[in-house]
């Protein structure tokens, strides 16, 4: 008895550790390019970097280490099921029952080592990231200042900047308007700025070149001065909204004791949080029971479906545990009710499972499961697939001219299996990304008092840019699958007995990874820019970030044509009416004002086609010198000739822009003179990735038949193997352009080249 359970424990360990790696590398992905690119960009530090990061793996084991005990009990016990080993241990007299001892004894050892994580590890990785990241901001590292974007983050300052060099460390053109408590403000314009390197402080020192500073008080407009310089060093503070909240300390970053000791308005928060670093470890022991009650039934489908069952199963407990959560947070449920629910439905589900499973019938709810898991994957014999066709079609020794028609029924039976374990794919992994997503925003949800239909409508925009990265991934894993399974069951065999090469069969899933491809393209061309937009908004919302410059209703600032500067306190679209309009006039070659107008009240006059300032004055400048001061009641100024449209134009990053959009964007910027590398990088970038659908299908052929009768599991591996490679050399390359030490259009198309001459070379060498 000791030996089998020792072999049942091998078999879950195996399947248990590739399910670990799977999901770790899928919860990781974005942190990969996040990786990427502070590795190039801050080489120096790269151990602080490279530490910064991996203090987010505890935090992502805590959701991967319950799922990989899932995986590895249902692909385990459905390959014992598969091969018929549990029908022999029951001959034998070991009852299906007996399983629950070396699978408990496996899911006991990972409940302590993910109760370890997240009570003891979790918190100090968290704590330690916070420290990592207030260090990288203090010396600059870490910041990332986007060209001819009006940055929010500092307290009472806005900060604007021309141009930046590849490393970020050198400005051209830079704009500083500070405002005081005292209701004073000030504009410094400099031609050159440098970040100074500073340790031990959360500020942000810039040595400002040739540039003049204008203080004005708006209660007596008389009162201006001008103050130049040849050098200036300037302290910025990094305590703005954003920075604030992440350095306050969250209920995540707290110990046990500290939670319990929580009292007043963070009490319901402490106590969610508490329950959840419990909850999360006993999900192994409740997992192990469900996959006993369902995995330990034969089932000719073996492993691969397994790993289907495991999304299916995923997807109901995070939904229960996402609305339990949500149900304790408003105070309909008590904090442990609302946290342990999912527990509690699994629980219960796996002890129905288990009552009868030793009977022939295995029980009413277990006999169901397994007539509804098998009608999912009842599967035709290759011989009958390739019988079937017209006498037309028919495969002759002496003609394969049938063969090359397209579709066959033998491409609908491809496309068919291809499909299904597309579809789960995604569906799981989408449904896992949010829910992680959710736990990573559970804390900002609270602190910012955040309503159910503002998370609501982020997750549903989170959506599409969600299934438009995950598809490539999705599309990997359903061609592995289908082709292992295929092999497995010799299939594969049977269609070249009828004279079917692998090309052959590779084409269905070619066309549709071409398909794909085209599909992800017209998303990033259509809807998925608008979706962006509005979930970036509501991220900012639930973050507590300064909203963007064109979505504040007070302090908007916007670039003019002209080089020129536009200010106002309040914009109404509908009146084409400002008020508190500043407009700063600069010289496109110095970055010197030579006027500056202000006006309490300005509409917009369609005869004149102009803009009517009232109750304001304008000063003229020379050589950083007041050379006219003119107040005025009414007045137009030709050189003011935006329309009102224009100021409803919306300033996007390239994520919210489609390929025309950013193309012209780009052109913009590169006829004024800017740096547009890292945009150019991200313009080639929406042509390569949705290409990559169909190249990791090409890439993704050849493994299964590497791999021999080890079936979906062997392919997952390999494909696991495939993604990381992939995804880190798509984030190298794209950081490595962004700051220009390579071409845009190498740094976008570089990995789907590598990839595709890969895959050519791999598909070729293929025993057809």
């Amino acid at each position: 008895m000791r030996l089998i359970n020792r072999y049942i424990c091998k078999e879950l360990a195996s399947h248990s550790l590739l399910g670990l790696a799977v999901f770790t590398f899928v919860f990781f992905v974005p942190q990969l390019v996040r990786l990427m690119d502070l590795v190039v960009r801050h080489w120096s530090n790269a151990g602080e970097v490279l530490l910064l990061v991996a203090c987010t793996l505890p935090g992502v084991l805590s959701f991967s280490l319950p799922i990989a005990v899932l995986v590895g009990a249902l692909i385990g016990l459905g390959r014992l099921g598969a091969d018929s080993e549990i029908i022999a241990l029951n001959s034998l007299g070991v009852g299906r029952r007996h399983l629950l001892v070396p699978v408990g004894v496996f899911a006991l050892a990972a409940t302590l080592l993910t109760l370890g994580n997240t009570v003891w590890l979790v918190p100090r990785a968290l704590a330690e990231m916070n420290r990592l990241e207030s260090r990288l901001l203090s010396s600059q590292t870490s910041l990332d200042i986007e060209p001819r974007v009006f940055q929010e983050e500092f307290r009472h300052l806005i900060l604007y900047v021309e141009d930046s060099s590849a490393s970020g460390r050198r400005w051209r053109g830079v704009f500083l308007a500070r405002s005081t408590q005292d209701g004073e403000s000030s504009v410094t314009l400099s031609q050159n700025a440098v970040l100074v390197p500073r340790r031990g402080a959360d500020t942000l020192q810039i040595h400002l070149e040739n540039g003049a500073t204008h203080t004005y008080d708006p209660g007596d407009p008389k009162r201006y001065t001008v103050a130049t310089f040849a050098s200036s060093d300037l302290a910025l503070s990094l305590a703005g909204a954003a920075r604030r909240a992440a350095s306050e300390r969250t209920p995540t970053q707290e110990s046990i004791g500290q939670l319990l000791a929580t009292r007043g308005e963070g009490w319901r928060e402490a106590r969610v949080e508490l329950q959840r670093r419990f909850a999360f470890p006993v999900a192994c022991l409740v997992f192990a029971l469900l996959a006993v009650g369902v995995g330990a039934r034969p089932r000719q489908a073996g492993r691969a479906l397994g790993f289907v069952l495991t999304l299916v199963l995923l997807a109901g407990y995070y939904l229960v545990f996402v609305i339990g959560v949500g149900k304790a947070r408003q105070g309909v449920l008590p904090p442990w009710l609302g946290v342990w629910l999912a527990d509690i439905v699994c629980f219960g589900a796996g002890a129905a499972l288990m009552v009868g499973i030793d009977s022939v019938g295995g029980g009413s709810l277990g006999e169901w499961i397994s007539e509804w898991a098998a009608s999912l994957w009842r599967r035709k014999p290759a011989a009958a697939v390739a019988a079937e066709p017209a006498p037309a079609q028919a495969v002759t020794a002496k003609s394969s001219r049938p063969i090359a028609r397209f579709p066959l029924l033998l491409d609908l039976y491809v496309v068919r299996s291809f499909a299904f374990y597309f579809l789960v794919t995604l569906a799981g992994f989408l449904l896992l990304f949010e829910v992680f997503t959710f736990f990573e925003l559970l804390n900002d949800i609270a602190r910012h008092h955040i309503g159910f239909a503002v998370v609501a409508n982020y997750f549903r925009y989170l959506a599409p840019l969600l299934l438009y990265q995950l598809t490539p991934l999705a599309a990997l894993i359903a061609t592995l699958a289908t082709l292992a399974v295929m092999n497995k069951y010799n299939e594969v065999t049977a269609f070249k007995a009828s004279g079917i090469s692998l090309y052959r069969v590779s084409v269905p899933l070619l066309v549709a990874g071409l398909l794909l491809a085209g599909s992800l393209f017209a998303m990033d061309a259509s809807f998925l820019p608008y979706a962006n937009q509005k979930q970036d908004a509501l991220r900012n919302q639930i973050k507590g970030r300064p909203a963007q410059t064109y979505f504040q209703p007070r302090l908007r600032w916007i670039f003019g044509q002209g080089s020129k500067i536009y200010n106002y306190e309040l914009y109404d679209a509908d009146q084409h009416l400002f008020a508190g309009l500043n407009v700063f006039e600069l010289d496109p070659k110095t970055f010197e004002l030579h006027r500056r107008v202000f006006a309490s009240r300005a509409h917009w006059e369609p005869i004149l086609h102009s803009w009517v300032l009232e109750e304001g004055w304008v000063r003229d400048f020379d050589d950083q010198r007041v050379v006219s001061y003119r107040p005025f009641t009414v007045s137009t100024f030709p050189e003011i000739d935006e329309p009102p449209s224009y100021f409803r134009r919306e300033v996007l990053q390239s994520y919210q822009m489609n390929w025309q959009q950013l193309g012209q964007y780009i052109a913009q910027l590169r006829h004024a003179g800017f740096d547009v590398a890292r945009l150019s990088v991200e313009w080639h970038r929406k042509f390569a990735f949705p290409l990559l659908a169909a190249i990791i299908i090409l890439i993704g052929i050849p493994f299964p038949f590497m791999v021999g009768t080890r079936g979906a599991v062997g392919g997952l591996a390999a494909g696991v193997g495939i993604g990381i490679v992939y995804w880190a050399t798509s984030a190298l390359f794209a950081a490595m352009g962004a700051v220009g030490q390579l071409p845009p259009a190498v740094a976008g198309w570089a990995p789907d080249a590598i990839f595709l001459f890969a895959g050519l070379y791999l598909f070729l060498k293929m025993p057809t």
